[in-house]
């Protein structure tokens, strides 16, 4: 991937982040936007969020990105100056939940040597 790619990433992801905890604050403690992948083109922007809570919430996260999916990308282009604004795709990881576990794995290594 091209550094130009990489960056423009770097920088959806940022502004994504931004954008909710700013105008979704109570969305915001639960979710968090871990990783982006844009298309060659900058038509398509894979957006990967993780939520922390359990499947109630996961569930209302998931309709919340495909209720405000189109206001979020207002807002990104309004910040990011695009020529076309990018779909936006949201895809939910379990990223969070996954580091918090090798965490804990490793604080238990660490009571057992220690």
């Amino acid at each position: 991937m091209s550094l130009r790619l990489n960056r423009v990433n770097e920088a959806i992801e940022h502004e994504i982040n931004h954008v909710l905890r700013t105008y979704f604050r109570e969305e915001a403690l639960c979710v968090t936007v871990v990783g982006t992948l844009v298309s060659s083109d900058f038509k398509f922007v894979q957006v990967k969020f993780s939520v922390i809570g359990d499947d109630a919430i996961r569930r209302r996260m998931v309709k919340f990105f495909r209720k405000y999916k189109n206001f979020i990308k207002q807002k990104l282009h309004e910040k990011m100056q695009f020529r076309h604004i990018p779909e936006l795709k949201f895809e939910m990881t379990d990223a969070i939940v996954q580091g918090n576990h090798m965490i804990n794995l490793l604080n238990t290594i660490a009571e057992t040597e220690g």
